[in-house]
């Protein structure tokens, strides 16, 4: 009786090491496809958050006489609300809202003002541990309050026309679109038309410093941005400085993605900033960042602009001639 005995061919070494190579080349061919997918899903929700804001100031203005500012409550109130805490109910946070006292300052509401707001947040920035604290507290600086992405811009930095980079119509300390003193309104606020009028925009990272996509520090009592918590005034961009193309110098001709704002160091107030921020704009986009417009549509603004130009947007009332770049 024979035995038919079958030999089982396995595979050779350089077999092994082909078929590896094989699956190695088509994960580097997919992975940046994927890569792109993500960020493009990433930069679409991020989208949408400035935009639902667009809703929410729209139909903010009309009951209230206009648009919410960074505004104390009442004549005799010390304290400054954000726009963004008088926007809650707006942004379906009623809840939240009610639990605010506006006479109490933010960083002694850290329950209320330390919740998370996915809708503040851009999901291409580093969420989650980030936080910010208050720099004239005791310690300096403790981490209190959550983060958000999105900032208004009070006006444009004068130092940019004295250098020749901006017209001179363009700057101003409160020709943004958000306001310390008076309530905006669509009617007479912004004669340069709300389509020509950044409203607001990203400014991510921060506390912590970010210059051209990398984290240069995290942040810390003595090196900082000044900035970052969804409730502080603070939050908003002082006026549009820009910096050099390294983000280290400032003013400069670099407007978007140079830097997340420059550095806080110890010591309060801050020598020309004052008791403002000091954040710029600044996404985790690949080119550019989100931008809600005054009139509620959302553009990408690359970072290739020129600073001219990006001034001439965030100014509402300089009677500038635009150009699309």
């Amino acid at each position: 009786m024979t035995t038919n005995i079958r030999s089982r061919r396995a595979f050779t070494l350089i077999e092994l090491l082909v078929v590896i190579a094989i699956i190695a080349v088509l994960i580097g061919l997919l992975l940046p496809a994927v890569q792109k997918v993500r960020e493009a899903a990433a930069r679409m929700s991020c989208s949408n958050n400035l935009k639902q804001l667009g809703l929410g100031l729209h139909n903010y203005h009309d009951p209230n006489g206009g648009l919410p500012g960074n505004i104390r409550p009442d004549a005799v109130s010390t304290v400054r609300v954000r726009w963004v805490t008088y926007l809650l109910p707006y942004l379906e946070q009623d809840n939240l809202y009610r639990q605010v006292s506006l006479g109490v300052n933010w960083h002694a509401q850290p329950v209320s003002f330390g919740t998370r707001l996915k809708g503040l947040e851009c999901p291409s920035a580093p969420n989650g541990t980030v936080v910010d604290g208050a720099p004239d507290t005791t310690p300096q600086w403790t981490n209190i309050v959550a983060n958000g992405d999105y900032a208004a811009i009070y006006g444009v930095d004068p130092r940019l026309a004295s250098a020749g980079l901006v017209d001179q119509a363009s700057v101003g300390f409160e020709n943004g679109a958000v306001s310390r003193s008076q309530r905006l309104n669509f009617s007479s606020s912004f004669p340069d038309g709300l389509s020509n009028t950044l409203h607001v925009t990203e400014s991510a990272g921060r506390p912590d410093i970010y210059r051209n996509g990398r984290l240069v520090a995290k942040a810390n009592g003595n090196d900082r941005v000044n900035g970052g918590g969804w409730c502080r005034p603070a939050s908003d961009i002082p006026f549009l400085t820009g910096s050099s193309a390294d983000g280290t110098t400032f003013p400069g001709p670099a407007g978007i993605n140079a830097t997340n704002g420059e550095t806080f160091a110890a010591g309060y107030p801050h020598p020309y900033y004052g008791t403002l921020g000091s954040s710029q704009i600044y996404g985790f986009h690949s080119g550019g960042v989100n931008a809600l417009f005054a009139d509620g549509s959302v553009r990408f603004l690359r970072q290739s602009i020129s600073i001219r130009t990006l001034a001439a947007q965030v100014s509402r009332n300089g009677g500038e001639t635009l150009v699309n770049e």
